[in-house]
């Protein structure tokens, strides 16, 4: 996984209200369509189970999130 690109994909392609769902979905780690609009096909490579009603955050996608969510509240 490319954390250039998703820097990119969190900075430039997303809207504060997406951040915000994307922080939110970190309790569960769970992605439901309203987060799956925000990826490319490329990008959904980022999540397991990615072609299923069950979609989630992989591991890597998951620690990156966490991360930039935790920028946002200091």
């Amino acid at each position: 996984m490319d954390e250039q690109s998703m820097s990119s994909w969190w900075n430039d392609g997303l809207s504060g209200e997406d951040r915000d769902e994307w922080c939110a979905a970190l309790d569960t780690g769970m992605v439901g369509e309203d987060l799956l609009i925000t990826l490319t096909d490329g990008q959904r490579a980022w999540l397991d189970n990615a072609g299923t009603a069950t979609a989630s955050m992989g591991q890597d996608l998951q620690a990156f999130i966490a991360e930039e969510c935790a920028k946002r509240l200091r």
